[in-house]
């Protein structure tokens, strides 16, 4: 039969188009294998140049001819390891061995290996580079094409891939002076109607919040003798008698000191300082004394009758403690050591 010459163009038309599809199925299979990599060390110091393991698994296992070749971008400076890689696999056998062009590490295999694709390749290359963050990449060539692998990692070159936080604390220091039961603010100390049967006293807490590493110091100090009239030390007959050192207050004897109790505080103690360990003990005039010391900072919240000093007044008179009204001002200073 005699094709006609519509017919001849639909026939050569089906051959280009039969052609065509197995040249695409032919070029669909021809996909390397994207295959992780790892980097020993992958932190690398400034212009210090360092032996890097280059390691992935393969998909299979190289032939004798086949090529590693890994890629480094400009600005970094690539040599061979001072042992340079002959056994790729692992498996004590020389494989092939390296060489390096430029930017680029080549690796030729003289022998097939035998393990590559189930315990993987190492490639030793020596790198060195200025501070910055690099992508080192590879590529492989197989007798089988569809079983090239390929691959990428970075290598972090001095402090690129490291963010510094900073933060800042301020210092900080308060004092207020609290009643005994530590729920309210007070400025008072009222010790009563003084009788020949007993002690009287009143209490209230020294409350310190702070930040210091090294704890504070509060010093006390007075503006004299608790006394019905005059300034400072006045005539016994005008005050009453500050309390013996290292003895205490005691009912029917004229005497007036302070007992001080110390606490716990974050990280130390406050302890009493000097003579105030002892109860009771007279407060000092016009010369300011440490009462209490701390190793430690101190943040009491709420009410906190444990971070607190409590400091009780105690008076008592005897037949001759004169009539009259009775004052005196004992003032707080506190210091910290930040």
């Amino acid at each position: 039969m005699i094709k006609t010459k519509g017919q001849i163009i639909t026939t050569v038309l089906s051959f280009y188009l039969i052609a065509l599809v197995v040249l695409v199925g032919t070029i669909g299979k021809v996909n390397a294998a994207g295959v992780a990599v790892s980097l020993t060390p992958s932190a690398l110091t400034a212009s210090t140049p360092t032996d890097v393991t280059f390691s992935y698994t393969s998909s299979v296992n190289y032939a004798s001819g086949n090529t590693v070749s890994i890629v480094a971008p400009a600005g970094v400076t690539v040599a061979n390891c001072s042992s340079s890689t002959t056994d790729a696999d692992g498996d004590s056998t020389p494989d092939g061995s390296a060489s390096v062009s430029l930017q680029t590490y080549t690796y030729t295999f003289s022998a097939s290996t035998t393990t590559a694709n189930s315990t993987g390749v190492d490639f030793c290359v020596n790198y060195s580079a200025t501070t910055g963050n690099y992508g080192l990449s590879f590529t492989d060539s197989k007798t089988v094409p569809s079983n090239n692998d390929y691959g990428s990692a970075l290598i972090y070159v001095g402090s690129a891939n490291v963010v510094t936080v900073t933060a800042s604390v301020n210092p900080a220091l308060s004092f207020i002076i609290r009643n005994s039961a530590d729920n309210g603010n007070t400025n008072t100390c009222a010790l009563g109607v003084l009788s020949l049967i007993a002690v009287n006293t009143c209490s209230y807490r020294l409350k310190v919040t702070t930040n210091a590493g090294s704890g504070f110091v509060v010093q006390v100090n007075s503006d004299g003798d608790l006394r019905k009239s005059g300034s400072g030390n006045v005539a016994d007959n005008l005050d009453i008698d500050l309390v013996a050192e290292d003895s205490t207050v005691t009912s029917g004897i004229e005497g007036y000191g302070i007992a001080l109790t110390g606490g716990s505080i974050t990280g130390g103690t406050v302890t009493e300082a000097g003579d105030f360990s002892d109860d009771d003990t007279p407060l000092p005039i016009s010369s300011a004394t440490n009462i209490l010391t701390t190793n430690g900072t101190n943040n009491p919240g709420g009410t906190d009758t444990t971070n607190t000093a409590l400091v009780t007044h105690r008076a008592a008179m005897d037949g001759d403690t004169t009539t009259g009204n009775y004052t005196q001002l004992v003032t707080y200073t506190v210091s910290a050591s930040f």
